[in-house]
């Protein structure tokens, strides 16, 4: 099950129904005066106000920021930021929703293994440190059990593609006799996918530096890669 795109969500979820939404993805903005309204494309808008969110959040504090204060990062007006989220809730539902899909696509993007050593190079890679802010940001606003059902969405669709995409590498590795014989690819990929979540919840929670993210990263990718290599 792969993570539903952005344009997918339900308009009361993650993103508000815009207003004059033409089928080319485009909004028409009223313009100031009576003047013929300007043509915005949707994505492109929505990217700008999430940008713009995120820096805010990660400044402010989610809770302490307002609407005008994203309105204003994003050099929009009020109004129109209602055009395209309703409240704060919906633009970080949002950001949660990109925030994995990015990941997803990071890691999709990379070749498959030839070697259990090239497996958590690569995994190593799509764990850099710059993403631990964000981590900590959602952690922080939605707690630690994710209590609302629309994150909780998000976030386990992401995981369970997560680990069937980890099998499915183990299942290539394990025919080249790199993964240990007592393991399935299926109990590999879940057992590395639950140990990597552990981590990097363990760093939000207390707030680890980047050289002590990076060192405990490596530690624990060094441990994992000794304990499935095959004999």
């Amino acid at each position: 099950m792969t993570v539903k795109s952005l344009k997918d969500l339900n308009p009361g979820d993650a993103t508000s129904r815009l207003t004059g939404c033409a089928a080319n993805g485009t909004v028409r903005q009223g313009a100031e005066g009576g003047g013929m309204p300007k043509i915005v494309d949707r994505e492109k808008m929505q990217a700008q106000i999430l940008d713009a969110a995120m820096e805010v959040f990660l400044e402010n504090g989610f809770h302490v920021t307002k609407m005008q204060d994203v309105a204003r990062r994003a050099g929009l007006a009020k109004g129109t930021l209602y055009l395209y989220f309703k409240s704060k809730d919906a633009m970080l539902l949002a950001l949660l929703q990109r925030y994995f899909e990015d990941i997803q696509t990071r890691i999709s993007a990379i070749p498959a293994p030839q070697t259990l050593s090239q497996f958590f190079y690569a995994l190593r890679l799509s764990m850099p440190v710059e993403r631990m802010a964000a981590t900590r940001l959602f952690f922080d606003v939605l707690g630690p059990g994710f209590e609302d059902p629309r994150a909780a969405q998000i976030i386990g669709a992401f995981f369970e593609w997560l680990a069937s995409h980890y099998a499915a590498q183990f299942q290539g590795l394990a025919d080249l006799g790199e993964l240990r014989r007592d393991l399935t690819p299926h109990q590999a990929g879940e057992a590395v996918t639950a140990m990597l979540d552990g981590l990097v919840i363990h760093m939000a929670i207390f707030g680890a530096d980047a050289e002590t993210f990076e060192t405990r990263r490596n530690a624990t990718l060094a441990v994992l890669e000794s304990g499935l290599r095959g004999g």
